[in-house]
């Protein structure tokens, strides 16, 4: 009988420590083994040897140890508290909150069993009750960071950012050495306010606290995607993979910097890899797809990714709009617009798929149902750019050339270094025989393409196709001017989305009505 808990327990303490990682906890087990045996009635040992279950990651084992605490001796707390901390770990959300119900039943004032409850609910989206518990564990325990945690995640998910930031404020001041506060408090400030430098400086500190953490590297990561900081993001992953190399989400994330990048290839196989270690991942066939299609032009290889992302997921409205745009890239129109419907359907409010449905509209001449689609985006994004440039070459169709060229302007004073908008617009001017206005827009257009214009960021994609169709426009104004006809343009409605997900169109060669392809 002669079992010593309190010397064994020193073991169980230092299991996972780096000091004793190579112990040996077999001679500790037997022991409690042996206590097991000796003593079956006895619910001590089947707790000890619990404690030391989820000290060697034995969470299973360790629960069925406190099922048997739990039987024999029905008020053990601790039982119920290591059971419900447990069943949470193992996302287990309400089976932990029927632990914790009973902690609180048992003893009410155990501000521990609240916090803890409160992030269960929260796990499973009952945030009105985890603000209660995270209330009354703070009123129990004022200085308990955890608490200020919960109440924080919760104030989340109910909307109410500015109190969450606060939350999280109060924990790392009560914990200053707490870096998932860090972490919880820059994505609130990053992802939900749009602050990410403040952002970045919280996920500093969060690496500096532990700087072998993978999810604060994907985090900030993530928060420097958004600005565009490329090089300091694939570090970020990098890192992260570096230390989880089997991190199917880090590699999806890194294929997405490298696609931002226009590495297509590289982006294509970071999501095999992705794929590879999660195979359903439908996020992962879905960017893939969307990658073969719009940089490496592979397009029936895009829709047999695509069509997979929809089979493991059919709510994955991205897919379909991926695969539409692979069809309408195809030239299958009408399985395009299928897609595009399916999107519309599922999200009324998805501007790009009233956007790319217009387009297809636009390639099959129906431009009144073009006409309703681009107006209605712009009615969502009323400072959209690209949807003026779609109904300015509607109403280039339409011969309404002075509506055309309004929208040229429009989508010029909303985004001043667009190409494809100078582009439009000389064309514009050129059916109108305003060949001065025409060439000073083909000046700008070409300027722009080469990456030359005083003021314009460095572009980072080919714009050859769009120079092709400047020179070419360029001849056909130089030849008009000497013969005084009037130019009859033909928009090339098949350009790919790459050109800032422009049409980039050109001229016709002929003269007479355009005919679309």
């Amino acid at each position: 009988m002669g079992i010593s808990f309190e010397r064994i327990g020193n073991w169980v303490e230092k299991l996972t420590t780096t000091s004793t990682a190579n112990d040996d906890p077999e001679p500790a087990f037997r022991e409690f083994n042996e206590a097991v045996r000796l003593r079956p009635k006895d619910a001590e040992p089947y707790f000890h040897r619990a404690l030391a279950y989820l000290k060697a990651d034995k969470k299973e084992r360790a629960i069925q140890d406190l099922d048997q605490v739990i039987q024999i001796k029905p008020g053990h707390v601790q039982a119920y508290l290591k059971r419900g901390i447990t069943h949470a770990e193992l996302k287990n959300y309400p089976g932990a909150v029927r632990d914790f119900d009973k902690v609180v039943l048992l003893q009410p004032n155990e501000a521990e069993a609240y916090w803890r409850r409160a992030l269960a609910y929260v796990e499973y989206g009952q945030d009105q009750q985890a603000l209660r518990d995270a209330d009354h564990a703070i009123q129990l325990r004022p200085t308990e960071s955890k608490a200020f945690m919960a109440r924080g995640l919760a104030r989340i998910n109910l909307g109410d950012y500015e109190k969450a930031v606060a939350d999280f404020d109060r924990a790392v001041s009560l914990a200053p050495k707490f870096a998932d506060a860090y972490l919880e408090r820059g994505a609130v400030k990053g992802f939900i306010l749009k602050q990410y430098e403040p952002a970045i400086a919280d996920f500093d500190q969060a690496i500096r606290l532990e700087p072998q953490s993978s999810k604060f590297y994907i985090t900030r990561g993530n928060a420097r995607l958004h600005l565009r900081h490329y090089d300091e993001a694939l570090r970020d992953f990098n890192q992260a993979l570096a230390l989880r190399p089997n991190d199917a989400e880090a590699y999806l994330a890194r294929g997405v910097i490298h696609r931002k990048m226009h590495k297509g290839e590289n982006a294509v196989r970071d999501f095999e890899k992705a794929i590879a270690l999660q195979p359903d991942f439908a996020e992962a066939y879905s960017f893939r797809g969307e990658c073969y299609s719009s940089q490496l032009k592979k397009h029936d290889q895009a829709v047999q990714d695509l069509s997979r992302a929809i089979e493991l997921r059919p709510d994955l409205i991205d897919a379909y709009f991926q695969r539409g745009n692979a069809y309408r890239r195809l030239d299958q129109p009408q399985l395009a617009l299928t897609d595009y419907f399916q999107v519309i359907q599922r999200d009324p409010n998805f501007a790009g798929g009233y956007q790319e449905r217009g387009r297809v509209y636009l390639m099959l001449g129906q431009l009144d149902r073009a006409l309703w689609d681009f107006n209605h985006v712009i009615q969502i994004k009323a400072h959209d750019a690209q949807s003026y440039v779609y109904r300015g070459l509607v109403f280039m169709e339409m011969k309404d050339h002075d509506k055309a060229i309004r929208d040229f302007d429009e989508a010029i004073n909303f985004k001043p270094h667009f190409a494809e908008a100078f582009f439009q617009r000389a064309v514009a001017h050129g059916r109108k025989e305003q060949l001065d206005q025409a060439e000073a827009d083909l000046d700008a257009a070409e300027k722009l393409a080469r990456g030359s214009y005083p003021g314009q960021r460095t572009a980072s994609m080919d714009r050859s196709e769009l120079l092709e169709k400047i020179h070419h426009a360029r001849d056909e104004f130089h030849t008009a001017a000497g013969r005084h006809d009037r130019l009859v343009p033909a928009p090339d409605l098949l350009g790919d989305k790459d050109l800032t997900n422009s049409i980039a169109s050109g001229l016709a060669k002929s003269e007479g009505r355009a005919e679309v392809k």
